[in-house]
C-alpha cells in the first residue's frame, strides 16, 4: 500500500541509483521519480541515443545534482561487472539497484525455437541475477542497500496464451527474487520484488513475434502497450521509503494476484531486520 503521506522532494538525496534498461518504458520512468525526490541516477543501458536523452531530461529537471548514462548489456557477464565496478567507482556507493531491462517475445508455443527462449532469457532473467551479484556484495559490505527486480504481471498470475515463455521468465525471477530475499535477511538490504499493473504494462522495447501472422494483420487478438505514466512507479518510490518485498504497480490488482502474492508476501521478513 502506498503511504498517505508521500515522501517530500528531496527524500532520497545522497543516494545513488542504478536503473538498467533506464533508457526507456518504465525504467526511465523510474529514474526519472527517483531524480525527483533528490537521488544521484546511473542510467544503464545500450542504447546510446536513448541513454544521453534520458540524462538530459532528468538534469532538466533541476531536482539532482548528478545524472551519469553507462552503456551496459545485462546479456554479458563481463558488462554487468563493469557497470558495478564503474557506477561505484564514479559516484562512491551505490544504494539502490532496479532492474528494469527487458525484451518481449509473444507467439505460439510451437511456433518458438530454443533460440527465442534464450535470447529472452538472458536478458529477462538472467540480467537481473547477474546485476544482483554484481551489485549486493558491495551493498552488504556497507550493511545497508535495497535490490528492486521489476516483471509484468503475467510473472504472478499469467493469463495470455500468447506470452507463456514471457510470463514463464518473470516467475522465475520472481522465485529468485524470493530467495534472494531470504539470503540477504539481517544484513540490512532489502529486497523488492516490483509487479507491474495488470492492464498491459510490459518490459521490452525490443520484440519478437512467432507464429502470429493473422492476429498482426488484423489486430486482433492483442492490445497496445499501456503508456507509462509517471504514476506508474509511485508504489515502487514509496517501497524505497517503506521497503516491503511484493510492491504491486496499482494496488487494485492485489486481488487478482492474490494466489501467488500470499505465497510471496514476505513483509513481516523484511520489517524484522535491524
Amino acid at each position: 500500500m502506498i503511504h498517505e503521506e508521500a515522501a517530500p522532494r528531496g527524500a532520497l538525496g545522497g543516494k545513488v541509483a542504478v536503473v538498467t534498461g533506464g533508457a526507456s518504458g518504465i525504467g526511465r520512468t523510474i529514474a526519472k521519480g527517483l531524480a525527483r525526490q533528490g537521488a544521484r541516477v546511473v542510467i544503464a543501458d545500450f542504447d546510446a541515443a536513448r541513454l544521453e536523452r534520458t540524462v538530459e531530461e532528468i538534469l532538466a529537471l533541476g531536482t539532482t545534482d548528478v545524472a551519469q548514462a553507462l552503456s551496459a548489456d545485462v546479456r554479458s557477464d563481463a558488462s554487468v561487472r563493469s557497470l558495478a565496478r564503474d557506477s561505484i567507482k564514479a559516484m562512491g556507493q551505490v544504494d539502490i539497484l532496479i532492474n528494469t531491462a527487458g525484451v518481449f517475445l509473444q507467439g505460439r508455443l510451437d511456433r518458438m525455437a530454443t533460440a527465442d527462449w534464450t535470447w529472452m532469457l538472458q536478458t529477462n532473467l538472467l540480467g537481473p541475477v547477474r546485476a544482483a551479484r554484481a551489485f549486493h556484495p558491495h551493498m552488504q559490505a556497507r550493511g545497508s542497500g535495497h535490490i528492486v527486480n521489476a516483471i509484468p504481471f503475467g510473472g504472478l498470475a499469467p493469463q495470455d496464451p500468447f506470452t507463456v515463455p514471457y510470463d514463464s521468465a518473470y516467475a522465475a525471477l520472481a522465485t529468485f527474487t524470493r530467495g534472494l530475499a531470504h539470503e540477504l535477511s539481517g544484513t540490512g538490504v532489502h529486497v523488492s520484488l516490483y509487479c507491474l499493473g495488470s492492464k498491459g504494462l510490459r518490459l521490452g522495447q525490443n520484440t519478437r513475434s512467432r507464429g502470429m501472422g493473422r492476429w498482426l494483420r488484423h489486430g486482433e487478438g492483442l492490445e497496445e502497450a499501456v503508456p507509462v505514466t509517471d504514476q506508474t512507479a509511485d508504489t515502487l518510490i514509496d517501497a524505497l521509503h517503506h521497503p516491503r518485498f511484493l510492491v504491486l504497480a496499482d494496488p487494485a490488482d492485489a486481488s487478482m494476484a492474490g494466489i501467488r502474492a500470499g505465497d510471496l508476501d514476505l513483509d513481516g521478513l523484511t520489517k524484522a531486520r535491524p
